[in-house]
């Protein structure tokens, strides 16, 4: 399956989800694609995930198709303060662009995750009520942590008497999606959710260079 070009992929080491029948069919760490089969949804390898240093988030990313060859590598930049920051290289080692956690002073109005690419405006994912003046959006962000807390609330109540995990999940619970846009406007990526619960990514600017969001898929699945 070539890597380039591909318009939906999760990051997994399952080839076919588990069912009433069959156990799931996994195989390498991959960036896969979703296709259906006959016997039902298959994730195809493009590309292999190797963690290149156990002791920090440091990653390689091959080519399915040619093990061998590198598409890019990731790596943290130690120093730096206001989130963590990795640098994200191609196969000759030259960089593409950043990956970065954001700090936690910003996660009230942010996703965790952001990157750069070169030559290109930030490709943030903003909650959708941090728009505006600072007035504005310190209001909205009082009325969304509000919300929040009164819907963990019910997610324990439920978690009681219907049965949920420890962390008060329900069997409610619904997977929300994460746009990622360049500048205010622009959507350059989107996240959504398999049937399982497992993240996809679908790019969306066609300027996009796919081994950046590589690197935020492999990082937000730690």
């Amino acid at each position: 399956m070539p890597w380039e070009g591909i318009e939906k992929f999760v990051v997994s080491d399952v080839e076919q989800p588990a069912t009433f029948r069959r156990k799931a069919v996994t195989g390498p760490r991959a960036i896969r694609v979703p296709l259906p089969g006959p016997k039902g949804q298959r994730f195809i390898p493009a590309a292999l995930v190797v963690q290149a240093d156990v002791e920090v988030k440091a990653y390689e990313i091959h080519d399915a198709r040619s093990p061998r060859a590198a598409i890019c590598a990731l790596a943290p930049l130690i120093g730096r303060r206001g989130g963590e920051r990795y640098r994200v290289t191609d196969g000759q080692g030259r960089e593409i662009g950043t990956v970065h956690r954001t700090g936690a002073t910003k996660r009230t109005i942010q996703h965790t995750w952001w990157f750069r690419q070169p030559d290109y405006p930030d490709i943030v994912a903003r909650y959708h009520w941090a728009k505006g003046s600072a007035k504005d959006v310190a209001t909205r962000g009082k009325a969304a942590a509000a919300r929040q807390a009164e819907s963990l609330v019910d997610s324990v109540v439920d978690s009681l008497l219907l049965g949920g995990d420890d962390n008060g999940g329900g069997g409610n619970y619904v997977h929300k999606p994460v746009t990622w846009r360049a500048g205010e406007e622009e959507v350059a990526l989107e996240s959504g959710h398999t049937d399982q619960g497992v993240k996809t990514y679908t790019p969306k600017a066609d300027w996009l260079d796919l081994r950046l969001v590589f690197a935020l898929a492999v990082l937000r699945a730690g």
